[in-house]
């Protein structure tokens, strides 16, 4: 092991699609579903599409930040070299708690599923396979990670294409009837609670941010990060809402649905008895796996730009000379999702762990307009004023609406997560006597 801080670059576009549409889950709606029907009113693909609109215009300001700054580090990096480094490391702070939470989220989902189908295994045994499996395969390096997320994003396509054909076929058969209420139920709408819901299912997107932390691993980072980035907020968006929507129309009566099985319970009404056991099969591999593996990856991808510029021990910036991984930062985050798996519920953690994101998108927006608009814009055209300050603007305000109507204790988790954050920033540079450490970019 060694105490170089370089990365190595061997990742294309394609191969950071697959890994950001893994991180998002295709087949997310299969395990959230239930969550999402009352705050929704049933509506649960308008608040998938919602999020896909939100996430778009988010997304291209990613995209101009990781051609300007193509480091790990994602929107700690980016708002550290556009605004200031105080509400950079702020800001790194606040989406760090997600990405803790993420991996804990996706292995108690894995768990749950694979206690139901091995009775004999008990949760924690399948927790804890989880953790190893991804520490492991993270050292070993980004191209493992890779290798596995191809093969897991393949057979969750594959249920998602079985789902859809005997969907349409019942449809065909006039078995079920076509209807909206999945995207608009005149009955139950209400634009809070769409927007309440809408606030979890981001979850479901937080993958392309992770796509932007593994910069320093992709080839020409300056064009494939962004690609990457756009791609799979459309690809997925599109997935999210033809699944969702599909499942509505199978199933309009949502409130009879039992919330903790909802999905495979329309799975079973739609497919039958072959297709929810080969869903439940998947979803293991997806949530406890592939999902587990690549935020495990995007997290640690954070502490180690954080370590490197000694903002948090130097430590975590690290790197392996034989699996050129940042290993110290990969191990530290199995240690804190593993008592996180364990001990903490879903029902606690799924309602908080989209603050530090939205807290981060918020932030790269009006990154976008400081930096790019009124700082360096010296002739403000119309082109300009569209790409650095109308479409961050709209992003920005979809996020804040999101972020406004999230769950009280999210709020009050996040904002603690935050005031911890301060303190942390006060000790490091002696009440703002000294400055904040941070990589000089050559």
């Amino acid at each position: 092991m060694s105490t170089q801080s370089k990365l190595n670059g061997s990742l294309n576009t394609k191969d950071m699609v697959i890994y950001g549409l893994v991180f998002m889950i295709p087949l997310a709606p299969a395990a959230m579903y239930g969550i999402y029907l009352e705050p929704s009113s049933g509506m649960v693909a308008l608040c998938y599409l919602i999020g896909m609109i939100a996430m778009l215009f988010t997304g291209l300001s990613y995209r101009i930040m990781s051609k300007e700054y193509p480091f790990a580090g994602s929107v700690y990096m980016y708002v550290q070299k556009s605004i200031s480094p105080h509400l950079g490391f702020l800001t790194g702070w606040s989406i760090l708690l997600d990405y803790f939470l993420m991996p804990a989220t996706v292995i108690i989902i894995g768990s749950s599923f694979g206690n139901s189908l091995l009775p004999d295994i008990p949760i924690w045994a399948w927790s804890l396979f989880f953790v190893l499996f991804s520490t492991i395969t993270n050292i070993l390096g980004v191209e493992w990670v890779s290798k596995c997320s191809w093969v897991l994003f393949a057979l969750q396509i594959l249920v998602l294409i079985a789902f859809v054909g005997c969907t349409i076929n019942m449809l065909l058969t006039h078995t079920i009837h076509f209807n909206t209420i999945s995207l608009y139920n005149p009955e139950g709408f209400e634009i809070s609670g769409v927007l309440k819901a809408t606030g979890i299912v981001i979850l479901s997107y937080l993958g392309f941010d992770a796509i932007s932390t593994l910069a320093e691993e992709a080839v020409e980072p300056e064009k494939t990060v962004g690609r990457a980035i756009i791609w799979s907020i459309v690809i997925s968006g599109i997935i999210f809402f033809l699944t969702t929507f599909l499942a509505g129309m199978a199933y309009p009566d949502y409130q009879s649905l039992n919330p903790d099985t909802a999905f495979l319970d329309i799975v079973d009404f739609v497919g039958g008895k072959w297709l929810t056991m080969a869903t439940t099969i998947i979803l293991i591999t997806s949530f406890g796996m592939a999902t587990c593996q690549t935020s495990h990856a995007a997290v640690a991808r954070v502490l180690f730009a954080m370590g490197r510029d000694g903002v948090l021990p130097q430590i975590l910036g690290r790197v392996s000379t034989k699996f050129q991984t940042p290993y110290i930062s990969i191990l530290f985050v199995g240690v804190i999702i593993t008592p996180i798996s364990l001990f903490c519920s879903l029902d606690t953690i799924a309602t908080m762990v989209s603050f530090g994101a939205l807290v981060g998108f918020m932030m790269l927006n009006v990154s976008i307009i400081w930096k790019f608009y009124i700082k360096d814009n010296k002739k403000k055209t119309a082109g300009s004023a569209w790409k650095y300050l109308i479409l961050p603007l709209i992003g920005l305000a979809v996020n804040i609406g999101i972020f406004i109507n999230l769950d009280v204790d999210a709020h009050i988790v996040g904002f603690s997560w935050l005031a911890v954050g301060a303190i942390y920033l006060l000790f490091v540079t002696r009440a703002f006597s000294c400055p904040v450490p941070q990589m000089e970019l050559g």
